[in-house]
């Protein structure tokens, strides 16, 4: 007895791929054809102009994502542009203009501390609901609790904390939060479809999250069977298994600096493109301070993570579970898969997005057999 000939699936892909770059049209529906379902986008600036700009599968043209901790790399941005306009020092005490921070054991935090993931304060030891949270009630419990660790001295993962210490030192020094900073001096010059706070409205074009059945490596699996790491009260609020808090229409339109951006691949590449060069008249940083958010604050075993990590000022870069394309590349990567990362050396600014959050929190291993072949595209061999 023979059974039917199922005829394959052809996974649409569709788009801009263009010279040596040609070859990723291919490779990226073979991506998302790994993935099963969902979709994908990518999106390759080199210097001024896009070289790649694709969708594949369940994906459209004008397709947004959320992008969890892709918004921290955003809110970087916006903080470097706030630094070289002289509205916000990284390396002030906190509490010069912040005065809950002016405690003994907060006295030395500053702005880069957060933002290299050295201030101690990587979570929140009280509980909170999810309507506070989204309120920004965080806040209020942040300010009187005491650091983890000394200021300064460690290093551990703030997944959530980042954008509550971030986002009250931008308002308190600039008078403004980083929400409107983001749409009046990043999205709207530059034409990007890039929020950190969505309007209702806009709502439709998100791709809701779907996720895999969630699966842990051997170190995680110990780390939780042994007591390991610290409990994070805000975490408790998210189960990395549905879409019921991440796909709720309250979560993309709040301001959490750390998590609730949403965007697509090419806006994320043509912001980081316009952070290395020129683009269209527009170039958001110089090359000073490209030079300072991309040196090394934070290096070796992560206090939250368990794992090496290495990280910049807001940004990440080359570490051993997510290499990018080198010593000179520097981005983020976020729980849900999707990445936005550029390269120095070879000029180019890349954006992935994917609605398919992966079994393990992070870069999809799709994105990360995407580099290879990204930076044999890019060095032309």
């Amino acid at each position: 007895m023979t059974g039917d000939i199922i005829a394959p699936t052809v996974v649409p892909v569709g788009g801009l791929a263009e010279g040596d770059f040609a070859p990723l049209s291919d490779i990226l529906s073979r991506i998302v054809a790994a993935q099963g379902r969902g979709g994908a986008a990518l999106c390759i600036y080199r210097a001024h102009d896009p070289v790649v700009d694709l969708v594949a599968g369940d994906y459209d043209q004008d397709s947004v994502q959320l992008l969890f901790s892709i918004s921290k790399l955003v809110t970087t941005v916006a903080v470097v542009v706030a630094n070289e306009s002289g509205l916000v020092d990284l390396d002030a005490p906190l509490g010069d203009y912040w005065p809950a921070f002016r405690r003994p054991a907060t006295a030395r935090m500053t702005l880069r501390m957060v933002m290299a993931h050295r201030a101690g304060l990587p979570v929140l030891t009280e509980s909170i609901s999810f309507p506070d949270f989204l309120e920004g009630r965080d806040e209020q419990i942040i300010e009187k609790q005491d650091p983890l660790w000394e200021p300064g001295t460690r290093h551990g993962y703030h997944a959530f904390t980042f954008g509550t210490l971030v986002g009250g030192a931008f308002v308190r020094t600039v008078g403004q939060s980083v929400r409107d900073f983001v749409a009046s001096r990043l999205s709207g010059p530059l034409g990007l479809d890039l929020w950190l706070g969505m309007p209702v409205e806009q709502q439709g074009r998100v791709k809701p999250v779907v996720f895999e059945p969630s699966r842990l490596t051997p170190r995680a699996a110990q780390r939780i069977s042994s007591g390991a790491g610290v409990h994070d009260r805000i975490g408790d609020l998210f189960t990395f298994s549905d879409g019921s808090r991440f796909n709720d229409p309250r979560f993309l339109a709040s301001s959490l600096l750390a998590a609730s951006g949403v965007g697509g691949a090419r806006d994320l590449a043509r912001l980081l493109a316009s952070c290395l060069d020129t683009v269209d008249g527009r170039r958001l940083i110089s090359d000073r301070a490209l030079i300072d958010v991309t040196t090394s604050r934070s290096r070796g075993l992560d206090e939250i993570l368990g794992i090496e990590t290495r990280f910049g000022t807001g940004v990440q870069l080359p570490f051993p579970q997510l290499p990018f394309l080198g010593p000179s590349s520097f981005g983020h990567e976020a729980a849900g898969g999707s990445v936005a990362f550029a390269d120095r050396e070879l000029g180019i600014a890349v954006g992935f997005t994917t609605n398919v959050f992966p079994p393990m929190m992070g870069a999809s291993t799709g994105l990360l057999g995407l580099l290879p072949s990204i930076r044999h595209c890019a060095s032309g061999r």
